[in-house]
């Protein structure tokens, strides 16, 4: 397996989380503390990049969708995902977080959707 990363960057008020690795438990854990200080810092605009990432499972699928769900209702905020491949985006297609957010190829594309 893919050792787990994930690097934050700031792209003027988008937060880009890059993420890589096998996606599951853990991984999920660790962009859910990050993300939440995020949003206690008032940050609501964020594009999560998954082109490292060639599988994530079930409890990895469960942190997404949470965050996703934080981030849109909660804080009316956006979010914006990009670099998936065919396995993690018909995970997502089926968990219900690509019906919340809008998935783009490039992490350029996805934060320019959400950043105007």
């Amino acid at each position: 397996m893919v050792e787990q990363k994930l690097e934050v960057s700031q792209s003027g008020d988008v937060t880009i989380y890059r993420l890589g690795g096998y996606f599951e438990d853990t991984a999920g854990k660790a962009l859910k503390e990050v993300c939440k200080k995020g949003l206690s810092e008032g940050k609501i605009l964020y594009v999560f990049d998954f082109k490292g990432v060639p599988v994530v499972n079930s409890p990895g699928l469960s942190a997404i969708l949470d965050l996703v769900v934080q981030v849109i209702d909660y804080n009316d905020g956006k979010v914006a995902i990009s670099g998936l491949n065919n396995l993690t985006r018909n995970a997502l297609r089926m968990t219900g977080v690509l019906a919340l957010c809008k998935e783009f190829p490039a992490e350029a594309e996805a934060i320019q959707s959400i950043s105007g």
